[in-house]
């Protein structure tokens, strides 16, 4: 000790608290190993004993010892403290089964009630084995893990830890991974019912608008049809942003895997933008590399939405100059073919700080509450999860008027091209004469009146129905080339409409007759429960004319109206 004074009086005094604590244990840690080494052969062994208790009743863990028979050695105030039950009746040489029958008498575990015989027998066969863990319920709502091991000698270690706070912990997460999943089907549904009710009405403003268009116009009207037309269609385009967020975050959008012409599909993405770059005098040009194949696999609608909407912000950015879009194929880093498309223009650009928020959702480079440029801020997050989805990436170049450039790589996988085979029956000649019979079957009338201002310029017979049920009822009764089915309908619904219909013509040994599903509910769960229930084809609402009189030219139609 007057060695240890002096050096702890030179330490700084932030230091002496630890350094004190160090040489206050190893001296009692001497102290103790000088006491053991100098007692007597059979004083060690008190001691070492007197040290072994002192150490198991610092266990925080509660602890048991049974010996090889069975009967209770030692154990620590923890085992009491988690026990209640026990700490009147615990001793020496009592037995495990007469431990368990005080918890049993007291009514402790839960599970036993009603079957104390029975979770005795079973308690103690779990007991027996080499080595047991179980998880104990007790009637006051507190949990024990048991841990029981088996020593060298025979005897039995018993471990017990209260982890009541643990099953409460769990269960609240539980309960919220539970409630989350149930606010996220009803967010599904919500979403699945919103799209279908502004769609409704939606597809009435706009097909009503291509009927009108149709008809003659004073130039001022057709500029007010043109203005209800473009507000029509950004109001689509915002509807399908948000339905494709809230799919990719539920997890619920899938890519497609099929061939495509890679060049047709860029190209085809930047001509529907030709003409507002034109009306800007913008200069619109598209380079697709020689080197890239002509067919790959992919999904071809979302990676031309991932271009449409490229090529939409540049020319919605750029006032003067030039748009290209530039299509490069090429092995990557790593080796792997990729494909690379940039679209470059000549607008506003950015800085550092407004690329960093750029890809969030509802941002914009032009932050300003003027807002010059219109548009929810959605278009560019979307892009890059779907970049994502598809392997790939999404990232730009700027700098504040200096134009932009963004650039979209997926990794490349070349495709044979399909073969395009043509239904003998569509080589048939047809009757010239004889009109289209089509069968309509929606609740709305609105979108009643559209389809039959739209079909009033071709050579149709259209028969309306309010229902399923009139649907199925008028199948049965004419004879049709063609169905349009709304899904969501009073009486009975488009999906059970298909199927009876179906049901029908296999009973009667009818011919199949094209069912198309006219309908607001688009998305990808419809469409597949759509094809499940027998419908051929998928028309969402809104829809534009040129893709409803398609359908009637179809060579599966043409094919019944020759028949």
């Amino acid at each position: 000790m007057d060695a240890v004074l002096p050096f702890l009086t030179s330490l700084d005094a932030r230091l002496l608290p630890g350094v004190a604590a160090l040489c206050l244990g190893g001296l009692a840690a001497a102290w103790a190993w000088s006491r053991w080494r100098t007692a007597p052969a059979h004083r060690r062994d008190d001691l070492a004993l007197d040290h072994i208790r002192e150490a198991v009743d610092a266990i925080p863990d509660a602890l048991g010892f049974y010996d090889p028979e069975g009967r209770l050695v030692l154990w620590n105030a923890r085992y009491a403290e988690v026990n209640p039950e026990l700490t009147a009746g615990l001793k020496v040489g009592m037995t495990f089964e007469e431990v368990l029958q005080i918890g049993l008498d007291a009514g402790i575990y839960a599970d036993a009630l009603g079957r104390e015989a029975e979770w005795r027998a079973e308690r103690l066969a779990a007991r027996d084995n080499l080595s047991a863990t179980l998880e104990q319920r007790c009637a006051d709502g507190r949990w024990l893990r048991v841990q029981d091991r088996r020593t060298s000698a025979g005897g039995i270690v018993t471990l017990v830890n209260d982890i009541t706070d643990l099953k409460r912990d769990a269960q609240a997460l539980a309960e919220a991974r539970d409630a989350a999943q149930a606010a996220n089907a009803a967010k599904s549904l919500f979403l699945a019912n919103m799209s279908h009710e502004i769609r409704t009405p939606l597809n009435g403003v706009i097909g009503l608008a291509q009927a009108l268009g149709q008809t003659d116009l004073d130039p001022d009207q057709r500029d007010i049809l043109e203005l209800m037309q473009s507000s029509s269609r950004m109001l689509l385009t915002l509807l399908g942003d948000i339905l494709d967020l809230a799919r990719i975050e539920s997890g619920r959008l899938s890519l497609e895997d099929e061939p495509f012409d890679l060049a047709a599909a860029v190209n085809e993405a930047a001509d529907l933008y030709r003409a507002s770059a034109a009306a800007k005098g913008l200069a619109l040009v598209v380079d697709v590399c020689p080197a890239c194949p002509s067919w790959v696999r992919g999904d071809v609608v979302r990676l031309k939405q991932v271009v449409c909407n490229l090529v939409s912000n540049a020319v919605k950015f750029t006032e003067a100059g030039l748009i290209k879009l530039d299509a490069q194929c090429g092995p990557a880093p790593g080796g792997a073919p990729t494909l690379r498309l940039a679209v470059s223009d000549t607008g506003i650009g950015f800085d550092g700080a407004q690329k960093d928020r750029l890809f969030g959702r509802f941002e914009q480079a032009d932050g300003a509450v003027t807002r010059r440029f219109g548009g929810s801020g959605l278009g560019l997050a979307i892009c890059r999860q779907l970049a994502e989805m598809m392997g790939g990436d999404l990232d730009c170049e700027s700098e504040p008027g200096g134009g932009s450039t963004f650039i979209l790589t997926v990794p490349l996988n070349a495709a044979e091209a399909p073969v395009v085979t043509t239904p003998e029956a569509a080589s048939k000649p047809t009757r010239e004469a004889q009109a289209v019979r089509v069968l309509l079957a929606d609740d709305h009338p609105t979108n009643r009146k559209v389809v039959e201002l739209i079909l009033a310029s071709a050579s149709v017979e259209l028969t309306s129905v309010e229902n399923g049920e009139q649907a199925v009822q008028a199948y049965r009764e004419g004879t049709y080339d063609l169905v349009l089915m709304d899904m969501q309908m009073p009486v009975m619904d488009g999906l059970s409409a298909t199927r009876a219909i179906r049901d029908f013509e296999c009973e009667a040994e009818r011919p199949i007759t094209p069912i198309v599903m006219l309908t607001a509910n688009a998305l990808p769960e419809h469409v597949a429960a759509a094809r499940i229930a027998g419908a051929d084809r998928h028309l969402a609402k809104p829809f534009q004319a040129a893709d409803l009189l398609a359908l009637i030219a179809a060579p599966d139609v043409a094919s019944r109206q020759a028949a």
